[in-house]
């Protein structure tokens, strides 16, 4: 018995080291005010939930002077079985001067490892302008205020808008009447909001804070708009009214926000030949896959953009090349948005694929302009610039080398005749005769065999494309097929067999239809197997597409590699008979 009195205990035990461990980290800084008076104290604290440690190295605060702390408190919540443990120290900071200020970030040690908090941002005003505070028209006890950080905006900006509710009593509970007019924004709506309460001084009455709603906004036109009133009803304790522990009385309170100008401009003129669509704040970093291909194999060059504008509108940037690199449609092969704070962070990564045409050094500068809401004027971000190396290859080595030598003595006639004009002067007239008809047929040659090298090397080329280009594709739709991202895995195997298609025989991308593409394969005599299952290759990654019908990747992936083994060995064997 005391035998599973044991192994019960360790059972247990482990299940609450595991809730525990189960449970996320989180390391922050905080104060009970982002806006205090000269002369006012507030509360910074720092706190680690989920966290065993117990050094912690304060940031300087200054030019706050500390006149109390710190003081430790710990505490245990179990929810839904959800544990959650916090230790947080807290001092009193007194505010000295006007300003506004940067609380550098904490840090603590786990193991071995450093972990930092976030910064703390505080403004302190003059006690004067505090006290004749009259940008909020404080009415009663509790009202609640829809707030942005700025009234003129972009088409395409983050907009944070804000429900803010401001109290001196209890709230039992809260309610949303009516909904705003937003029909010309995109709206996306933040659940998880972590805003700590905050304490404010307006009119000197001092109110506690909280945001109780907030949601993004992206503007899709211009215009002068109004947002608001919102009404709500409150749920207030009644003081000394009948409650129990499964019952609370409460009376109904009705109240009404402001409303909210808000102006959306155009864009600016002068817009660069960079600029995609990004209006925020947006960092840029660019890497290439190899610094030295040969003729007609791919350069792949990666562009990962991140930031915070519409993540709807952003694509992927052009940017000016150097003559002789074929410049194919870029590629997005990741899209990622996460809440960072009170915005929409957006992290894109884009693909895009060069093919050269000639042995040289070519130089890429990736270039991605943005309109800073900062500066309210477009900002250029540059990476590299990428040197890129280009070497003949095999699949030019033959024109490379008939190229360099020229030999044209198979169309020189070897008759010694030619060469000894003095032995039969009255033969004068038909020796200079032919003697010119030799060079021109000479130089004839010359021209179709220099003909027939451009073609051989233009076809060579174009087929080196069309199969690297091919196998750029099928390695992107076998990535994506790995990570179960079925609708680029369709994009890309339709790319990898129309792309490579149209490359191989040199078809336009005017004349990119099916139909169109049907009727060449027809034309360069390439079998009705192959093309049937191209049709029903395409079939399928229309049905994908555009009515979320997916098939098995897997066949869809081997059928497209057979696709292009199949015309290669098509065309192999219609060149040998011919």
């Amino acid at each position: 018995m005391s035998l599973l009195k044991y192994v019960a205990f360790a059972w247990l035990c482990s299940l609450n080291l595991n809730i525990v461990l189960a449970q996320t980290p989180r390391f922050y800084i905080q104060s009970d005010r982002s806006s205090v008076a000269e002369g006012e104290t507030f509360v910074f604290e720092a706190v680690l939930e989920n966290i065993d440690s117990k050094a912690i190295e304060m940031p300087d605060v200054s030019p706050f002077k500390i006149v109390q702390g710190p003081s430790t408190s710990t505490s245990i919540s179990i929810i839904n079985g959800k544990r959650t443990g916090t230790i947080s120290y807290q001092y009193l900071l007194l505010a000295t001067k006007k300003g506004k200020y940067n609380i550098p970030p904490a840090t603590t040690k786990v193991g071995s490892k450093v972990i930092k908090s976030n910064q703390l941002t505080i403004q302190v005003e003059s006690a004067v302008s505090v006290a004749k505070d009259k940008k909020i028209d404080a009415k009663g006890e509790t009202f609640v205020r829809l707030e942005v950080a700025d009234s003129k905006a972009f088409i395409g900006q983050q907009i944070t808008l804000n429900y803010v509710l401001y109290t001196r009593q209890n709230i039992e509970s809260y309610n949303i009447i009516n909904e705003p007019d937003l029909e010309a924004f995109y709206v996306q709506p933040l659940n998880d909001i972590r805003d700590q309460p905050l304490r404010r001084t307006i009119n000197g009455k001092e109110y506690y804070t909280q945001v109780i709603r907030r949601q993004i906004l992206f503007p899709q036109k211009t215009g002068n708009y109004i947002i608001g009133p919102i009404n709500l009803s409150l749920d207030i304790p009644v003081e000394n009214g009948r409650s129990s522990f499964f019952f609370r009385e409460t009376r109904k309170e009705n109240i009404a926000t402001n409303s909210l100008k808000l102006t959306v401009n155009g864009l600016p003129g002068n817009v660069p030949l960079s600029f995609s669509g990004g209006v925020g704040s947006f960092d840029m970093k660019a890497s290439v896959t190899t610094a030295t291909v040969n003729v007609g194999e791919a350069i792949t060059l990666k562009m990962q953009i991140e930031g915070n504008g519409d993540p709807k509108i952003i694509k992927a940037p052009d940017f000016n090349i150097p003559d002789g690199l074929e410049k194919y449609e870029p590629t997005i092969t990741k899209d990622e948005s996460n809440i960072v704070g009170d915005k929409i962070n957006v992290l894109k990564v884009f693909e895009y694929i060069f093919v050269p045409s000639k042995d040289t050094i070519y130089t890429i500068e990736p270039t991605f302009s943005y309109l800073s809401t900062t500066s309210n004027h477009y900002e250029t971000i540059k990476a590299g610039p990428f040197s890129i190396n280009v070497v003949k290859g095999n699949s030019t080595s033959i024109a490379s080398k008939n190229n360099d030598t020229l030999d044209i003595s198979n169309l020189i006639s070897k008759d010694s005749n030619l060469y000894s004009l003095t032995q039969s002067p009255w033969m004068s007239f038909w020796h200079i005769g032919g003697l010119l008809l030799i060079t021109l047929l000479t130089f004839v040659g010359i021209l179709l065999k220099r003909r027939n090298i451009k073609q051989t090397m233009l076809a060579s080329i174009n087929q080196s494309k069309a199969i690297s280009i091919a196998k750029q594709n099928l390695q992107k739709a076998n990535q994506f097929m790995t990570e179960n991202n079925t609708k680029a895995f369709y994009e890309e195997i339709a790319q990898a067999t129309t792309g490579y298609i149209l490359k191989k025989f040199n078809i336009s991308n005017t004349e990119a239809s099916i139909n169109n593409i049907v009727n060449e394969l027809n034309n360069h005599q390439i079998s009705q197997p192959i093309i049937d299952k191209y049709q029903e290759i395409q079939s399928q990654c229309e049905l994908a597409r555009f009515a979320g019908q997916y098939g098995n990747m897997t066949a869809l992936y081997n059928g497209a590699e057979w696709i292009i083994d199949a015309i290669e060995n098509n065309e192999l064997t219609r060149l040998t008979n011919t």
